[in-house]
């Protein structure tokens, strides 16, 4: 039997954008988000998702990105440039290398995190991060150890051997995608002590913000059987994803192939089940 996630990252990034990501929770054409919980569309989330007659949801740690806490900046002014994090991962990669990161205020401002969606009413039934910088070696832990404080089953962690990426992927991309699938090889074997459920493979790292339905489609063509997520980033332009957002994603297309039944249909000829984090536990 083989099982996906269909997951939003980013879901609470800007308005119209998260406003496409809910409607296609809504309809059951993603199966779960993975929520910016200082997101500036955060409560405009929430309130999608309850409208929705949803209540469960990932956090989407963040770090980085040039977005605004939660905690208070006096609280953790390591992990800031002025009164937001760091604008890229490279830069809070170099941070913690350098020792200038400290690990006590990456705790406390991931817990505030995930305690304002539990807050919110949020079943939080995931973890993973904006520009997956959980998976390095010096915040894996962290996120393992606040997993198990507030009972979330799962940790985004991909395998070595998990499906290749598209051929046509910039090679910057591929790279990344290569060290974040070693990397998390290690995070699994943190989840395995720590007693956490094992997190289902991962899809997609490569090709963020670009998974069309034809990329969509050969992706799943021969999986092996298993449980796997795909880290999609659906969701919609408005003026502040133009105005803050240069990743060059292509999320309405993203979205638009969703909408067009061609990754349902795709699915449905592989007999493989969409399903959300909580029907895997």
């Amino acid at each position: 039997m083989t099982r996906l996630v269909l997951n939003a990252d980013d879901f609470g990034l800007a308005p119209a954008h998260s406003r496409r990501i809910a409607a296609l929770r809504a309809k059951g054409l993603l199966t779960d988000t993975s929520l910016l919980a200082n997101g500036i569309s955060f409560e405009a989330a929430v309130a999608d998702l309850r409208r929705a007659g949803l209540s469960e949801s990932g956090v989407h740690l963040c770090l980085t990105g040039g977005e605004l806490p939660v905690c208070a900046p006096r609280d953790i002014p390591s992990l800031l440039t002025g009164s937001v994090f760091r604008p890229h991962w490279f830069p809070v990669l170099a941070a913690l290398a350098a020792g200038r990161i400290r690990r006590a205020e990456v705790e406390r401002e991931w817990e505030a995190q995930i305690a304002r969606a539990a807050g919110a009413g949020l079943n939080v039934t995931h973890l993973d991060s904006h520009q997956n910088l959980h998976l390095y070696p010096l915040l894996f832990p962290v996120a393992v150890a606040l997993a198990r404080c507030f009972n979330v089953p799962f940790v985004r962690a991909p395998r070595a051997d998990d499906p290749p990426t598209r051929p046509d992927a910039p090679l910057g991309a591929r790279l990344r995608a290569g060290l974040l699938a070693r990397l998390g090889g290690g995070g699994r074997r943190l989840l395995e002590k720590a007693g956490l459920s094992e997190p289902p493979r991962v899809l997609g790292l490569a090709e963020a913000g670009h998974m069309t339905a034809a990329r969509f489609a050969r992706a799943v063509a021969d999986l092996p059987e298993g449980d796997y997520e795909v880290a999609l980033h659906s969701g919609d332009e408005d003026d502040v994803t133009r105005a803050r957002y240069h990743w060059g994603y292509a999320w309405r297309e993203e979205s638009e192939a969703l909408e067009s039944g061609a990754i349902a249909a795709a699915l449905a000829a592989r007999g493989i089940a969409a399903v959300s984090f909580s029907a895997l536990i």
